[in-house]
C-alpha cells in the first residue's frame, strides 16, 4: 500500500502511532506534561502527540501521526509558520523560544495558543517539539478586563453618565452572549438602544448599579462565572462613576442653593437676574424684582425656637415658589428675606404677582401643632439694567411697606 495519500501525506498507520521510535525514550515524559505536545520531524510530518494535544486539536492520535504539521495551523499563517520551521531546522545551534500561535482544530475553528518551541536533538536526528496550551479564553478575559479598565478611566475623567451607560451596553453586548442591554438610571429615561427589556423576558438578568440604578441584560444563554463577573465589574464601575458624578452635581447645587429651603441663594439669584436683564435689553419688556420681608418673624424664633422658625421658613419658601410663574425665580437671601425675579412684566403684572405672593403668605400654617399667621412687606422694582440698582430699589420699597405697618405691597417709583 502506498504510504501516502493523494496530497503526498503518509496515510494514518504508516508510522508508529505510539510514543516509540524517535521519541521512545522521552515519550513517557512528554505524555505526562500538563500541556499539549506535538513533535515534528525535519520532513515536516508529525511523529508524536500526547493526549492533551489530541484534546486541544480535536483529532485522535491515529489521524495526526505521519501527517504534515501544517494541518494544525490556521491557513492564513501557514506559509509564515512553515518558513520559520524550516529556518529552525536549518539553524546550526538548537533554538528555544515562546510565541503565540494561531492553531486550527479539526472542526475548522481557530484558537490562540501559547507555545514553547524548541529543536531537540535525538539519536535519530532533530525534532521540532512544541509544548503549549489554548489561551483563547484567557485572552478574551484579558480583553474584557481591559475594556472595563478603559471604561473606568473614562469614568475617572468625568465622562457623562449617559455616555458611560452607552459604553456599558456596548461592552456587554459586544463581549458576552448578550442580545440586548438596558441601563435604568433613577430619575431619567432608561438608556436602551434596542428598546427596553421587559422584566418578564425569559433570559432577563437584573443587576443593581449602586442603590438606585440598574443594568438589565437579555442573555442568549446562561452566563458562566467569568461572564457574570464581567457584568458585575461593569455595574460596579458604572455605580462608582454615577455616584461620583452625582456627588459633584450635589456640590455644585449646594454651592448656589439655600440649604434650608432648597431655593437659589444670593449667588444664583444674581446670575438669574443678570441673565433676565440681558434679555430685557435685547428683547424689550421690563424685569421685575420683588423683595419679600416677613413681618414679625423674629417673634416665632423667640417664642417657639429656631427649629420651629426654620420649619416655617421652609414652608414659606415652598409657598412662594408655588405662587409665581414657572419661569420666575424665587431666592432666599438669608434670614426671613426672599427675592423674586420675574421677566417680561409691567406694573400691572408685577402688582398682580405681588398679590398672589401676599395671599400665599397669609394662609395660616401649622408647625409642631401650633398655628402661625404671617404677613409680609413686599417691595417691587422694575427695570432693564443695573441689577444692583433694582435690588436696592426693591429693598427700599419693602422698607417703605414695613414702615407703613407691614402686610402691604409697594411699587418703587
Amino acid at each position: 500500500m502506498d504510504p501516502t495519500d493523494d496530497a503526498g501525506r503518509e496515510a494514518p498507520g504508516a508510522r508508529d502511532e505510539t510514543p516509540t521510535g524517535l521519541l521512545s525514550s522521552a515519550g513517557e515524559v512528554l505524555e505526562g506534561l500538563p500541556d499539549a505536545v506535538v513533535a515534528t520531524a525535519p520532513d515536516e510530518r508529525i511523529v508524536f502527540v500526547n493526549a492533551l494535544a489530541e484534546e486541544l486539536f480535536g483529532y485522535p492520535r491515529a489521524e495526526l501521526l505521519g501527517r504534515r504539521v501544517e494541518m494544525l495551523w490556521a491557513e492564513r499563517v501557514r506559509d509564515r509558520y512553515t518558513r520559520n520551521m524550516r529556518l529552525y531546522f536549518a539553524t546550526e545551534h538548537p533554538m528555544r523560544f515562546s510565541a503565540e500561535v494561531r492553531g486550527l482544530r479539526r472542526d475548522g475553528s481557530e484558537f490562540l495558543g501559547e507555545m514553547t518551541w524548541g529543536i531537540v536533538q535525538t539519536v535519530a536526528g532533530p525534532l521540532l517539539v512544541a509544548i503549549g496550551r489554548d489561551i483563547s479564553q484567557r485572552r478574551v478575559g484579558e480583553e474584557r478586563l481591559g475594556a472595563v479598565a478603559a471604561m473606568g478611566v473614562r469614568a475617572l475623567a468625568g465622562a457623562d453618565p449617559e455616555e458611560l451607560a452607552h459604553d456599558a451596553i456596548d461592552l456587554v453586548c459586544g463581549r458576552l452572549p448578550v442580545s440586548r442591554a438596558e441601563v435604568r438610571l433613577a430619575g431619567r429615561a432608561s438608556i436602551a438602544p434596542d428598546g427596553p427589556i421587559a422584566d418578564s423576558a425569559e433570559r432577563a438578568v437584573r443587576v443593581p448599579i449602586g442603590a438606585r440604578d440598574e443594568l438589565v441584560i437579555e442573555c442568549e444563554r446562561g452566563l458562566d462565572d467569568d461572564e457574570m463577573g464581567l457584568v458585575l465589574a461593569v455595574a460596579n464601575t458604572l455605580a462608582a462613576a454615577l455616584e461620583r458624578r452625582r456627588g459633584e452635581d450635589q456640590m455644585r447645587h449646594d454651592a448656589v442653593h439655600d440649604p434650608l429651603t432648597g431655593l437659589p441663594n444670593r449667588t444664583l439669584l444674581r446670575d438669574r437676574l443678570e441673565h433676565a436683564l440681558a434679555r430685557s435689553e435685547r428683547e424689550g419688556g421690563a424685569t421685575g424684582v420683588m423683595f419679600v420681608d416677613f413681618d414679625n418673624f423674629k417673634q416665632i424664633n423667640d417664642d417657639f425656637g429656631h427649629a420651629a422658625g426654620d420649619a416655617v421658613l421652609a414652608e414659606l419658601g415652598n409657598r412662594l415658589a408655588t405662587a409665581v410663574r414657572p419661569a420666575d425665580t424665587v431666592a432666599r437671601l438669608g434670614g426671613d428675606e426672599f427675592v423674586v425675579v420675574c421677566e417680561e412684566v409691567d406694573e400691572d403684572v408685577a402688582l398682580a404677582l405681588g398679590r398672589r405672593l401676599d395671599e400665599a403668605i397669609r394662609v395660616p400654617l401649622i408647625v409642631g401643632g401650633v398655628e402661625h399667621g404671617l404677613s409680609a412687606s413686599i417691595g417691587i422694582a422694575l427695570g432693564h439694567s443695573d441689577p444692583d440698582a433694582l435690588l436696592r430699589d426693591a429693598d427700599a420699597a419693602s422698607y417703605r411697606a414695613k414702615s407703613g405697618g407691614g402686610g402691604r405691597i409697594e411699587l418703587f417709583h
